[in-house]
């Protein structure tokens, strides 16, 4: 799993906008012609955080700082960690200061 962190374009204009995400469409069509996407989807801001015994306390949230903002997640297939990693490079938010989470899922 890629969990991709940071990276907002604040200020940008809707063409620079726009061209961004035609980075992220080619890169998601790269992985998919691999059989290396499986899934993926940005997160909209903000939500509840659920917390306490019984998941009794919940608060709007959470709030964190731009650059630890979970933006959103793939899920890709590799053949190993360091392949994940090698993917992860690939993603265009790091000229936005974003990073890149690469965690294996545990199959049960």
């Amino acid at each position: 799993m890629l969990i991709f962190q940071g990276g907002q374009m604040n200020g940008a204009s809707p063409d620079q906008m726009q061209a961004h995400m035609g980075k992220w469409i080619a890169w998601i069509e790269k992985l998919s012609k691999t059989d290396q996407y499986v899934a993926g989807e940005p997160l909209l801001p903000g939500g509840k955080l659920v917390t306490g015994t019984g998941g009794k306390t919940v608060t709007d949230g959470p709030y964190t700082e731009g650059k630890e903002v979970v933006g959103g997640f793939f899920i890709i297939k590799a053949t190993d960690l360091n392949e994940a990693v090698t993917i992860s490079k690939e993603c265009p938010d790091f000229d936005l200061g974003s990073s890149v989470q690469v965690r294996q899922v545990m199959k049960m």
